[in-house]
């Protein structure tokens, strides 16, 4: 979209190259420099910056590119190839002078990482065959591979190996189970994969790579992680055809293991309900000391982070208090989906039993004309925090992550206030078999409440998963994400007595305190429930 913009030299490091030509980041992502933020305000048109001087040097952007009468179309060779400078930073190695102008954050994009040159550190490159990248704004594509089970390791960095630049956002590399399925080339996966959930590895544009701290490593091998997933984020904005990407990570491992285990560590809030139109949405989340008391066993040490949350996303913090203080461990004010920012705590931070941590995501919807949930897809949203820490076997529980007033520390032993919840996600169980079909014989999934249904649903309610408030609204919730038949129609059936004909109101339901959860689902619930019968 700019002239000579794969091929502009990086002013500070000779033989290098600043690719992200609009970024403070000579590999691009995050922020951007005075010429990224012009091409941005001018509708990102080469034409509109041609004549504009950035940087402020007394150069045109033109001059520095080598279309110095700003002659120059997309797919066409600039007028000169050479002797470029940055658009975005007064040059130093020139005769221009700088004083008093912004000049180049002298940093190299090449990946260094002391460890890996260790003695008996092994390097697996893993990478995706060259596949077709679907002519669609987004994709998620999803491969796994096999590493070296004959002893235990630690994975201590991850390099990318990036083949097509202008379609790789980011790649995550997951830690799979022992009964993942084998994925043995490339496929549509979405944002998940049940069986691969601990993210060991990460890389997004502008990362020279992920280098562990010197305490800790991710095992894999024997007693560890003996498969992993390579999760793509494809870009595509253009939709354009044709574009090809055969991108990959490779991993640092040794066995000479290190002092610690590393575990990653998940804060944040799994209720959102951001509505249309509006310019702010907070949403908060705590970690309180119970918790906390809970689920260390010591002290863990946090030695990387970052924010996770969707297009909605424009601010997020993570907030620690320990010992009367608070720290921010994230303190993100101009979020960017796009542009992703990994932290790193060195020396380490310190979480400590009776610490508590508060997580805050705020969301934009102003062009929305829907209500956005929370969900796995771009057009949901996320509100997480992920942290990389050691020991891991200090922690006994990989997050502190909250539905409203509940938190994930209050599941102990697979129950949750007297429900098991195994037991009520099945519906053969005999108790909630019992619970279900008291309520469908006595309750209509559509069509009003009938004279004995609500004398069904307070014996159902004595049901401990479905005792009235936050815990019914919850469990309610998470069967209904994913619903089979049977469970559509009773979670409907459950809300058909929640509504009442209200001749003041012109014959429209009106609400008569029931439950949150069941007012929540209705619709929802039924409108899948139609879909159904449809199909």
């Amino acid at each position: 979209m700019i002239p000579n913009g794969y091929t502009l030299p990086n002013p500070c490091v000779t033989g290098e190259l600043w690719h992200g030509v609009g970024h403070l980041n000579p590999g691009g992502g995050g922020d951007t420099n005075q010429f990224g933020i012009d091409f941005a305000n001018q509708g990102r048109t080469w034409a509109n910056v041609c004549n504009m001087d950035s940087d402020g040097d007394g150069m045109t952007n033109g001059q520095e590119l080598g279309d110095p009468q700003c002659m120059w179309t997309r797919g066409a060779t600039p007028a000169r190839t050479t002797g470029l400078t940055h658009p975005g930073f007064c040059d130093t190695s020139s005769s221009q002078t700088c004083a008093g102008l912004i000049t180049a954050p002298c940093t190299s994009s090449k990946f260094n990482c002391t460890g890996t040159t260790e003695t008996g550190v092994q390097k697996q490159i893993m990478k995706i065959p060259r596949t077709a990248v679907p002519d669609k704004e987004t994709t998620y594509m999803c491969m796994t591979f096999d590493l070296d089970q004959s002893q235990d390791y630690h994975l201590i960095a991850t390099e990318p190996e990036i083949d097509n630049v202008n379609v790789v956002h980011h790649i995550i590399l997951y830690g799979c189970g022992d009964n993942a399925p084998v994925i043995t080339s490339p496929q549509e996966c979405g944002q998940s994969m049940p069986a691969c959930q601990e993210g060991i590895g990460f890389w997004t544009v502008g990362m020279p790579g992920q280098c562990l701290h010197k305490e800790a490593g991710f095992r894999i091998g024997k007693t560890g992680y003996k498969r992993v997933l390579l999760q793509f984020h494809w870009n595509n904005p253009e939709k354009t055809a044709g574009k090809m990407d055969g991108s990959g990570l490779s991993i640092y491992y040794t066995s000479n293991l290190r002092p610690n285990d590393a575990g990653l560590f998940w804060t944040g809030e799994t209720n959102l309900v951001i509505p249309p139109g509006r310019s702010r949405t907070v949403v908060e989340s705590m970690c309180p000391a119970r918790c906390t008391n809970k689920i260390l066993s010591d002290t863990i040490y946090i030695i990387g982070g970052f924010n996770h949350m969707h297009y909605r996303g424009v601010a997020q913090t993570v907030e620690l208090f320990s010992g009367g203080e608070r720290q921010y461990l994230t303190k993100q004010l101009n979020y960017s989906y796009d542009n992703p920012k990994s932290m790193t705590y060195d020396p380490p931070v310190a979480i400590r039993r009776g610490d508590s941590l508060k997580t805050t995501c705020v969301y934009q919807s102003l062009s929305a004309t829907k209500t956005t949930f929370y969900g796995f897809s771009i057009s949901n949203e996320m509100c997480y925090g992920t942290f990389t820490y050691y020991p891991k076997r200090a922690s006994s529980n990989s997050n502190c992550v909250t539905w409203k007033t509940i938190n994930n520390c209050d599941v102990e032993g697979g129950a949750i206030m007297g429900c098991r919840i195994a037991e009520f996600f099945n519906n053969s169980h005999p108790d909630t078999k019992m619970v279900m079909d008291k309520v469908l014989d006595n309750c209509n999934p559509f069509g009003g409440c009938r004279q004995e249904c609500p004398a069904a649903i307070a014996e159902a309610e004595k049901h401990p998963c479905l005792a009235k408030g936050v815990i019914q609204d919850y469990l309610l919730t998470l069967r209904s994400r994913n619903p089979d038949l049977k469970t559509t129609k009773f979670v409907a059936a459950l809300g058909s007595c929640s509504c009442k004909k209200d001749d003041d109101n012109g014959g429209f339901p009106t609400h008569t305190g029931g439950t949150a959860s069941v007012d929540a689902l209705v619709s929802t619930v039924v409108l899948a429930f139609c879909t159904v019968l449809l199909l």
